[in-house]
């Protein structure tokens, strides 16, 4: 997943690395690795995650080795999460989810004590993410990240990364700089003679503070149409720009981690296009940028405030929206996104006429973003082998039909060969019925499907909403 190339790229152009061995007592500009060294052997662990990777009706599985740091002493630990993924455009317009979850989390400590752990959920703008061990009696050393830390260019930085399982001592170090004081997209520190590979990885200054985490600069105008799961940016040469992601970030996130299937990021509810120069000009509009509005989805924040197709917002909380070609778009995105649901804003809006424009001033209150498809809720029928998840905004947008009157459970994963696959059931199908009884949502199936395997009847009825359409499939059902 992550590019090698661009990392040897970013080597060439930036600072030569140093890698230095945990064991021996080696100073690299102002480092004390001997003191660092036992410091870090305390709350650094070995995160073991097996991946289910999934699209469409072929799914697969790998185990990636990456880094993790404890950051919680009932055994919270960070990693990055990157290896992860996120939802894309294609799952959101399509339907057919191409994502990859976590089945299976292990911990285990650098002095080789291992943990089963459960996996809480990763950052949409970071890529980074949590596991939580499960012993309820467990006490652990951890990381305390420093705050009001001033990065000045020029200032060396340091961190430890993992090292491929057959090599002993599982860590070696490394060494960057300080480049630049990133103000925008957001508030990152950049560095250089760091690769992608070492993300999620704590850095230290001099005096062996842990002033933050390794992380990529993420680009804009590769985001989603929903300023979600931005991918990593690359410049010249292909090289990914990384950044420390500071000690008050991760300490907000360490207090209220991600989970799966908590929303936390703000929505409008509007598709929408940058105020460009020319249609400015068109529009006879006095703005630098902006943002037009080209569709407002019923009864979201956007509608409820009042807000038209053919508007333009200029203005958020009384600053101009600097947006004035499309890839800065998900830079206004992803500002409204972490503003956080239930935030109220101040839109300073142009409503074009057709002999002049009308300057309007609207509060807007900002409600939770729709829940993604890979973090609705979800059941596994192992007898009949299929999995469906509880439909979602996207699914509706997708299909054109109303929440209020279209309800079901939407197939998510279909196993080849199996009793749902072989009776006809499709992946993307919408079950609506089973036998005599509706399915609105994941526990009603699960319940349905229950009491049938009890009952163990020789086929099952399903009624679906395929291609527009209803239809009954009758499924052989092999209970053991």
């Amino acid at each position: 997943m992550r590019n090698n190339m661009s990392a040897f790229f970013a080597r060439l152009i930036g600072l030569a690395a140093v890698l230095v061995f945990l064991s021996p007592a080696i100073k690299a500009q102002d480092f004390d690795y001997t003191q660092l060294g036992t410091q870090v052997n305390e709350y650094t662990v070995i995160v073991k995650v097996k991946i289910s990777l999934s699209f469409g009706t072929h799914s697969n599985e790998r185990e990636d080795r990456i880094l993790g740091t404890v950051v919680s002493e009932d055994g919270l630990v960070l990693f990055d999460g990157s290896v992860l993924g996120q939802d894309n455009i294609f799952s959101a317009l399509s339907g057919v989810d191409v994502r990859t979850r976590p089945k299976k989390v292990t911990v285990t400590t650098l002095d080789g004590k291992e943990y089963d752990a459960e996996f809480v959920g990763s950052d949409r703008f970071t890529q980074l993410a949590f596991a939580q061990i499960k012993d309820p009696n467990i006490k652990l050393n951890y990381v305390k990240f420093a705050t009001g830390s001033n990065f000045v260019i020029g200032e060396w930085v340091t961190l430890y990364n993992l090292l491929p399982e057959f090599v002993a001592p599982p860590l070696s170090a490394d060494i960057g700089m300080i480049t630049a004081n990133v103000t925008s997209p957001e508030v990152i520190p950049l560095t250089v003679g760091f690769s992608s590979m070492e993300a999620g990885s704590v850095l230290y200054n001099a005096a062996l503070e842990p002033v933050g985490v390794l992380g990529l600069v993420m680009d804009p105008s590769n985001a989603q149409t929903d300023a979600s799961g931005l991918i990593e940016s690359f410049g010249d040469y292909q090289v990914t720009l990384m950044g420390i992601i500071i000690g008050e970030r991760l300490n907000r996130m360490i207090a209220d981690p991600p989970h799966k299937g908590k929303i936390d990021r703000a929505w409008l509810g509007i598709s929408l296009q940058a105020l460009t120069e020319d249609i400015a000009e068109f529009l006879n509009i006095d703005a630098s940028g902006g943002i037009i509005v080209n569709d407002v989805i019923a009864r979201s924040p956007a509608d409820q405030a009042g807000l038209e197709v053919g508007d333009v917002i200029y203005e958020l909380n009384g600053q101009a929206i600097d947006v004035d070609k499309e890839e800065k778009v998900p830079i206004f995105q992803r500002k409204i996104a972490e503003m956080g649901s239930g935030t109220r804003v101040e839109l300073s809006v142009i409503r074009p006429g057709e002999n002049s424009s009308e300057a309007i001033s609207m509060e807007v209150m900002l409600e939770k973003a729709p829940l993604p498809p890979s973090e609705a809720p979800e059941f596994k029928s192992t007898p009949l082998e299929f999995t469906v998840r509880d439909l979602v905004f996207a699914d509706y947008m997708r299909l054109n039909q109303e929440t209020e009157s279209f309800k079901g459970v939407v197939i998510s994963e279909i196993d080849p060969g199996g009793p749902a696959q072989l009776g006809g059931l499709w992946y993307g199908d919408i079950i609506q019925r089973i036998g005599d009884k509706s399915v609105f949502d994941v526990e009603e199936v699960e319940s349905v499907l229950t009491t049938l395997e009890m009952e163990k009847p020789e086929e099952v009825i399903f009624f679906v909403w395929r291609n527009n359409k209803t239809m009954f499939v009758n499924i052989k059902a092999d209970w053991k």
